[in-house]
């Protein structure tokens, strides 16, 4: 505990001396991002705690600074409210017969059941309804499952109003594929960025350790009578992908898993899933084991946060290049997705990697966590010197609008 309690002191320290940062001091506002990059990956900000008061916490203001959330312009809180006031969402959703409030409905009282006391549905279902009713508003498209579950962690560690613009933020910005649709030979397939997502964990998992992939694509040709990768990753992949990595439990381990994805970028949790597997290695490659419920949702191991992240820290520079860069270019790349969805595309089939080099290739730098930050999720200098004011006076400011409802 006194460990965790420095290492959340140490992060504190590094976040309000960024912030305190003015134009003055362009020389030290990279190297100290880069220091509070490297406390959040390799000593953590400690455990979230239940939100009494609503408020954005420490965790909320330090996951705002790393997307980028900086409200410099106009009024964040009247735009909600705006939002608010229009009422229900009556955008049309593929069933024609429900508007996408409806379908808010149908979603909200399960949205992360059983993650009591840091979150409990009945208590929050008010502000899952809200937020996504306002989404809807703003991004001008429908309602899609999952969104529910994704807005969860937000309303943890933000007020209502700091989650909404995150949350609009993060599926409009940072990883926008993944809630997008596309048609193929008349077939309507939506979340291309978790099929994409789904290809990437394929061929990461190749790399890193070929003898656990080739069991497991032997086990579902037994099992399914189909010796295909698609088909295993579409059927257990895709719903880790879909929500990222939100299947995990418990909530507040996934909580530290995500403060990962916001130090790096959301395409990390492609690496995370894998890690999860390898960290279950010796049950999936058991020739009496039940793979089926061992990778079911039920039965999906116990998150450990440290251990994902440690392994996932360790993975990524054994990585290939070019698999590194299709990753971070996914979450915001829908020609890309295109590509990595369509399984025939060779172009995009990855190769087994080796980590063997001749002699007369010279030696590559060792990759830093630089290498790995999405240049899309990353808050620039400029932007963060302009805004670091206006920023620190937002993030204590803004409170919620309890009282705004959608009837």
């Amino acid at each position: 505990k006194k460990c965790r309690g420095k290492n959340s002191a140490r992060s504190k320290k590094r976040f309000h001396e960024l912030m305190q940062l003015g134009k003055e001091d362009k020389k030290e506002l990279e190297p100290r991002f880069l220091a509070l990059r490297r406390i959040i990956l390799f000593q953590g900000i400690g455990k979230p705690e239940v939100n009494e008061d609503g408020k954005t916490g420490f965790r909320g203001q330090m996951w705002k600074l790393l997307m980028g959330v900086m409200y410099n312009e106009g009024d964040p809180v009247k735009e909600y409210t705006d939002l608010i006031k229009k009422g229900k969402a009556g955008k049309k959703t593929e069933n024609k017969k429900k508007t996408s409030y409806d379908l808010i409905r149908d979603d909200s009282f399960r949205t992360l059941k059983g993650a009591q006391p840091l979150f409990d549905i009945n208590e929050e279902e008010p502000k899952v309804i809200r937020v996504l009713n306002a989404y809807v508003h703003k991004a001008h498209k429908p309602y899609s499952q999952g969104m529910n579950t994704i807005l969860g962690p937000f309303l943890v560690c933000m007020n209502e109003m700091d989650a909404f613009h995150c949350f609009h933020h993060l599926l409009e910005k940072i990883a926008p594929t993944y809630y997008m649709s596309y048609s193929n030979n008349g077939i309507k397939k939506h979340h291309i960025g978790a099929r994409a997502g789904c290809r990437l964990a394929d061929r990461i998992l190749r790399e890193v350790d070929e003898e656990l992939h080739t069991s497991l694509i032997s086990w579902c040709s037994r099992k399914w009578k189909q010796n295909d990768p698609k088909f295993f990753h579409e059927m257990y992949t895709f719903r880790h992908m879909q929500v990222f990595s939100l299947v995990a439990k418990p909530l507040e381990e996934v909580i530290q898993l995500w403060d990962l994805f916001f130090a790096l970028g959301m395409h990390m949790h492609v690496v995370a899933y894998v890690a999860q597997l390898m960290l279950i290695r010796n049950k999936l490659m058991d020739d009496q084991a039940d793979i089926n419920k061992l990778l079911s949702q039920e039965a999906w191991p116990r998150l450990n946060a440290r251990a994902v992240t440690s392994l996932t820290t360790y993975l990524m520079p054994k990585l290939s290049d070019e698999l590194v860069e299709d990753l971070k270019g996914h979450v915001t790349d829908l020609k890309l997705c295109l590509q990595l969805a369509d399984w025939k595309n060779k172009n995009r089939k990855g190769k087994r990697h080796s980590r063997a080099r001749s002699a007369d290739k010279p030696v590559e730098p060792k990759k830093d966590i630089a290498d790995f930050v999405s240049p899309t999720h990353a808050v620039s200098r400029r932007e963060l010197r302009k805004n670091s004011k206006a920023h620190r006076r937002n993030m204590s400011s803004t409170s919620n609008k309890d009282n705004c409802k959608v009837s």
